[in-house]
């Protein structure tokens, strides 16, 4: 008996060290490739030739413009439809960067006071990616977005759920 329990244990050890060893790599890896990914760009100049300026979409049938301003090593964007003509404010986007995670975090404010936060970096020179979430808290996430710079006149919108679905497309 005290034989097999042995065996038994050291069978255990063996398969905990191998998984011990693989969640290690696994994570090291994830991280240094996600600091090769993003330590080397400029992401306070991307965001300026992404966001600053005037953009315009169509969302569900709306015209949709943006206007986005530099405020120091902040962004400040508001949001407004245009219906027949007329500009109607729809939403405020402020937009912060931390040097520390290279990370932005966006706060959308609506006027009704309801809100939505993301989180998101630039993996390339063209293509910002994030993850909309509860109150900047990484670990809640609701849904996933990309923006791809396709021109210096043109960016695309993408929403995607959790489970990685494309749930919105959008042209600026």
């Amino acid at each position: 008996f005290d034989y097999r329990m042995n065996q038994h244990l050291n069978t255990v050890k063996k398969n905990c060290f191998t998984v011990i060893t693989f969640v290690f790599l696994l994570t090291g890896l994830n991280r240094i490739h996600g600091q090769n990914l993003t330590s080397n760009l400029d992401h306070l100049k991307l965001a300026n030739a992404f966001f600053v300026g005037s953009w315009q979409g169509t969302i569900s049938n709306d015209t949709v413009a943006w206007d986005c301003q530099q405020y120091g090593n902040a962004l400040v964007i508001d949001v407004s439809t245009i219906i027949k003509g007329k500009k109607s404010f729809s939403y405020v986007m402020d937009i912060g960067f931390s040097s520390n995670d290279n990370k932005f975090k966006g706060f959308i404010l609506y006027q009704s006071g309801i809100y939505m936060t993301w989180i998101g970096s630039f993996v390339s020179e063209k293509k910002l990616i994030g993850s909309y979430v509860r109150n900047f808290d990484p670990d809640a996430v609701v849904a996933k977005f990309e923006i791809v710079l396709e021109t210096p006149t043109k960016l695309t919108i993408n929403n995607y759920n959790l489970d990685g679905v494309k749930t919105g497309e959008y042209d600026w």
